[in-house]
This record gives structure tokens, sequence and C-alpha cells, in this order.
């Protein structure tokens, strides 16, 4: 899925798009007072000041400026639809442009999805670039990564609009807007879980554990800590499983909750499994709890990480996770068969609801189901 070579291309062989990037023990997700401060500052350019000067309006936001742009009314076409925009943004967590293009993608739209939204309007491409970066590294990298996004976005939608902008930053960032015109009658409500449903996962964990050995390969002093454990085929073979799952989009599960009764979705991102499946459980309106009894894990990520880790906890970062979806459970049994029919990628079972006080936990005892990677 990802072998992307920079001499191939005419870089260095020491370049790495990840180097430019930072925070990467947290997903890599960029911190919201940096979004913010890229959408909510005051637009700069020429033409909004004049409008703004001439109309006596307040000067339109970047946010503002670039949804003018792209010819996206936040105004619902019509009477029980409405317009939803989501903003995801992210340092590279890997070094290869093009996959890199297709996860912002996937990653962009996965709020969508776990709201049942499965049809995406318009889409954009952000990039802030660093100034440190060479001319020649940018030519390489912004086309490959504008393909990924793109060939992400029509496989998902189909020739809708998409469109790229970029800036400059002091680090490498790179983000997806997307925007949805949606009837409120067919979004999926979030908080309609009862006690007897179960908890179904339709992507395995471990993004940031298998990137994180991956990325100590070939430092002797980094790599010690795992020789141990895991060999270095085998770190590689779930590099690619977790890359590989990364850019698979949650369509198809976003699709399939609408037949089979599910009762509230969140997507498993930046603050990892646990902290989503809490976020999950407040907005529920009976009072249940979330009871995880199930970890489906990378291929020979559990023992990357070893018995005592974050992983094991549901506290590891995730990239472009899965939905975790609250359904019944003789409707799950269905929706996981149905999945791997029509979408070639699993789902499991890994909890209950219960009669609770709207809090997620995790087993001390947990099972770790280790997922072998699909050809």
């Amino acid at each position: 899925m990802s072998n992307f070579e920079p001499t191939r291309y005419g870089l260095s062989s020491s370049f790495r798009l990840s180097s430019y990037g930072k925070l990467k023990r947290s997903g890599c997700k960029v911190p919201e007072s940096v979004v913010s401060q890229l959408f909510d500052s005051t637009a700069r350019s020429g033409r909004a000041a004049l409008v703004a000067a001439n109309t006596g309006r307040q000067q339109e936001t970047h946010l503002e400026e670039l949804l003018r742009r792209l010819y996206i009314n936040t105004r619902p076409p019509a009477a029980g639809v409405h317009h939803h925009l989501s903003i995801e943004c992210r340092y590279p967590i890997i070094d290869d442009p093009y996959a890199m293009g297709m996860i912002i993608c996937a990653e962009a739209v996965g709020d969508f999805y776990a709201m049942g939204i499965t049809e995406c309007e318009d889409m954009m491409l952000l990039i802030c670039l660093p100034t440190r970066m060479t001319a020649s590294e940018i030519n390489v990298v912004v086309p490959l990564m504008e393909k990924g996004f793109n060939e992400c976005f029509h496989g998902m939608t189909g020739p809708a609009m998409n469109w790229s902008r970029y800036t400059y930053s002091n680090w490498f960032m790179a983000g997806g807007l997307a925007s949805a015109y949606w009837s409120k009658r067919h979004q999926l409500e979030r908080g309609n879980a009862v006690d007897g449903d179960v908890l179904v996962l339709t992507k395995p964990l471990g993004t940031q554990v298998v990137i994180d050995a991956f990325g100590c390969i070939g430092q002797p002093e980094r790599w010690g800590r795992y020789k141990q454990l895991v060999s270095e085929n085998d770190v590689r073979a779930a590099y690619q499983q977790a890359v590989k799952s990364m850019c698979h989009p949650n369509r198809r599960a976003s699709r399939l909750m609408h037949l089979h009764q599910a009762h509230g979705a969140i997507a498993v991102s930046g603050k990892g499994l646990l902290a989503h499946a809490k976020a999950l459980a407040l907005v529920q309106k009976q009072p249940v709890s979330f009871v995880i009894h199930t970890l489906p894990v990378f291929d020979k990520s559990a023992a990357i990480c070893g018995r005592n880790s974050r992983l094991r906890r549901g506290l590891s970062a995730e990239t472009s996770g899965g939905l975790l979806i609250c359904m019944p459970r003789v409707e799950a049994v269905f929706f996981c068969k149905f999945l791997v029919a029509e979408d070639g990628h699993p789902a499991w079972i890994i909890g209950t609801v219960q009669s609770g006080n709207r809090e997620a936990t995790i087993n001390k005892n947990v099972e770790i189901i280790e997922v072998p990677d699909i050809p």
C-alpha cells in the first residue's frame, strides 16, 4: 500500500515527510487552537477587505472566504435539509504523500459517516507548507498528495467537486474540508442506545503503535526496545496493514448502519477508543454504560506494545479509525456479516451496553484479537 521511495522522484534518500510535522505521539492531530487560528482569523486578501469596506459588513474569516470561493452555501436548500461542515487537520503521520492524501480524505468524512451521512457534495484539500521545505520537495509532495486525496474522494462519492488550497506555516499540515447537505430525517441519532445493545468496531486498533515501531527500523538505539518482541518483517507487514486501513473510508459501514438499526455511532480518532466511547456514552438518552470486552488490533501490534500498554487500555491515539456503533445484538451479527461481504473489511462486536450512569470502561482482562492482513 505504501512504498514511497524518495529517490525515484529525485529527492534525497533521507527525505521524510513526517520530519516536517510534530506531535507524532498524539496521533498527529493538529490542535484545535491551531486550526481555529487558521480558519477563524480574518481573511487578509485585498478583495475581502474591499468587500467589507464597501458594504460596511464585518470582514470575513478565512473559512468564510473559502466557502465563498467554493460556492458553498451554508443555508439549507430546502426545509428539513441541514448543511454539515467538517474540517480535520493532521501533521504527516507517514512519509508517503500519496497515502497521506488518502488518509486525510478518509479522516475528513469520518464524522459524517458516524451520523449516517453517506454523500458529500464538496471537499477541499488544505495544505500548509513549511518555509524550510524546498521547491523540489514541494513539487513532488503536493501532486502526490492531491492524487491520493482525489482518488479516495472520487472512490467514495463519484464525480463531485473537490479543490486544493495552499498556505505557509512553520510545520507541514494537511487537512480536509468536507461539505454535505443531508435530510434531518435520514440522519442517525447518536443517543438512542438501550440496555442489551452491543458495541461494534469497524477497523482494528493500533495505528500509532505500529507507525512508531516502523519509524524505529534502521535506528539501532530506538529499535532495541522492539527487537526482542517482534521482527522487522513483522513490523513492516503491520505497517502496510495499518496504512491500508487508514486509507479506507467507512462509507459502506455508514450505509449499513441505516439498515441494521444503529442506535448511535462515533468515529474513533486521535483521542483513542476509550475517550471516544466515553464521549458517546455521555450523550445517551437512557441511563446506560458501555463495557468493552474485546480489542481487535493489527497483526503483531499486541506483541509490539507489550502487556502494559496504552493500546490495551484503549488510550492509544488512532488516525482514520473505525466507527464505534451501538446496535441490537442480532442486527450487529448481520451487520458484521454484510460488511465483510460488501466491503472486504471485517467488523467486530467488542462490548455491551448495560444499565449504568453513562460511562465507558474496558475490562481488566480484555481479550486481544490480532487481526491478520486482508490479501
